[in-house]
């Protein structure tokens, strides 16, 4: 099986590699290359960049959270692109802790047999960016560092004085200083691309790196990755059995775009809609993703027809599956960072806040430690959590995660149940937990059943 494929890994996180990624994303769609785009780790806003202007939407490859899923998920993704794109995660060896290789951009492209050009900022360094080469290149022999790209070049006999420093790698070009392209950001990372989509930034990005980079060469190291053996055993597909709602718009963006395939993949017909602006769709479940829901809240605090009737659905049993941003959505109420607050769906007795400071983030493995809609006590999952917000009281409501660290709604306690709804701080993959999108699109299923039995009576 070839699949020609390139990691793209930074020296640390905030070296530039996003935003040289998405230009040479541009610039292989320029040449008519198709290029499927990935991201190592768990971010969802690096891939929103990712898709915004190709035609393929960009995936998540995580050896952490999902390993053996990791081969399956590119090998399908990747299927008919001329070249496929990894951006790292962090710095090249960072993952899941000190000692361990696991959730690291080196790790996924070891299981990936994928070549590495690595990033490295060289602003107020010369000769010692050599060093730093070096050292990345020798601390790990299985990784396969092919090249580097300097960012943050001063100028010609700068970018010729880092040149000259390299000892047994090529260098592919050099960025110069230029804070004009950079892609913005806020407290949970970069701003999502179609928030506020800027076409002349992305083809000033791809200007700019088709005029300082060896796009050539850059195609030549992605070529010459070795052929892999194919891991994917397609079944026949399952017949749609239920329709779920997915809450996807400004407010909520954040979901891992294989979550939606294992949906799929378990039966499911996803129905998109805006909790701002719609009513909720006649369907059998809904999924609620992160995002941003401080900073519309007022916009969905406003939308009374979608609230009330997602607590009436709750109510009456419907599935519904909530992550962070959507967690806070389904509480009683939320109050902003300016003191202001505003009324939520109430499926919780809870309220929450934001706080001007990072309350959690990392790695979770979560037990099952109450039945719910996604799974049954005992079983577990790999996750991640990533928020500003806490919840500030809760009355009796009842949790089913038991994490492995103090990171959930209540130390190591997380994700409120109640009737058929679950809501958590930690976002899943379900690569982790494949099972858990069946036991999901089972019970949304079951569901229609028994509300068309009652309405039949």
């Amino acid at each position: 099986m070839h699949r020609p494929r390139v990691v793209i890994a930074g020296e640390r996180s905030g070296v530039g590699k996003s935003t040289i990624t998405v230009g040479i994303l541009l610039a292989l769609k320029e040449r008519g290359l198709d290029p499927q785009p990935f991201k190592a780790g768990p971010d969802f806003l690096d891939p929103m960049h990712h898709s915004v202007l190709l035609e393929r939407r960009s995936r998540n490859l995580d050896t952490w959270m999902f390993p053996s899923a990791v081969p399956g998920l590119f090998e399908r993704a990747s299927a008919g692109a001329g070249i496929s794109v990894i951006e790292g995660v962090m710095g090249m060896y960072d993952g899941y802790d000190g000692r361990s290789e696991e959730g690291s951009t080196a790790h996924l492209s070891k299981v990936l047999k994928a070549p590495v050009i690595l990033v490295l900022d060289a602003s107020a360094s010369a000769r010692s960016v050599g060093a730093i080469a070096l050292g990345f290149q020798r601390y790990d022999p299985d990784v396969d560092v092919r090249a580097v790209i300097f960012n943050n070049v001063g100028g010609r006999r700068h970018l010729d004085m880092l040149r000259d420093s390299l000892r047994g790698i090529e260098c592919l070009g050099g960025i110069p200083r230029d804070a004009g392209i950079k892609l913005e950001s806020r407290h949970l990372g970069l701003v999502p691309a179609e928030e506020n989509l800027d076409r002349e930034r992305y083809e000033g990005i791809r200007r700019l790196i088709e005029d300082n980079l060896d796009m050539d060469r850059l195609v030549g190291i992605a070529r010459s990755a070795p052929d892999l053996v194919s891991s994917v055993r397609d079944g026949e597909p399952r017949p749609i059995v239920a329709r779920v709602g997915v809450a996807r718009d400004e407010a909520f963006n954040f979901y891992y775009e294989d979550n939606f395939q294992y949906l799929r993949d378990a039966g499911a017909e996803l129905v998109f809609f805006s909790p701002l602006r719609d009513a909720i769709p006649d369907v059998d479940g809904l999924y609620f993703g992160g995002g941003y829901p401080e900073m519309f809240a007022e916009r969905l605090a406003s939308n009374a027809v979608a609230r009330d009737a997602v607590r009436r659905l709750s109510e009456e049993g419907m599935p519904i599956y909530a992550e962070c941003g959507g967690l806070m959505y389904m509480c009683r109420g939320l109050t902003t960072l300016d003191g202001e607050r505003y009324d939520m769906t109430g499926v919780f007795d809870a309220e929450v806040r934001m706080t001007g400071r990072l309350q959690a983030l990392g790695y979770v493995e979560a037990k099952v430690v109450r039945d719910n809609v996604l799974a049954k006590t005992g079983d577990s999952a790999r996750g991640h959590v990533f928020h500003y917000s806490e919840v500030v009281e809760h009355g009796d409501e009842e949790f089913a995660y038991d994490l492995d660290k103090e990171k959930g709604i209540e130390g190591a306690m997380d994700a409120f149940v109640k009737n058929r709804t679950l809501a958590s701080y930690t976002h899943l993959h379900f690569g982790s937990c494949p099972e858990w999108a069946q036991t999901f699109v089972e019970a949304c299923r079951e569901y229609s059943e028994n509300s068309r039995s009652a309405r039949t009576r």
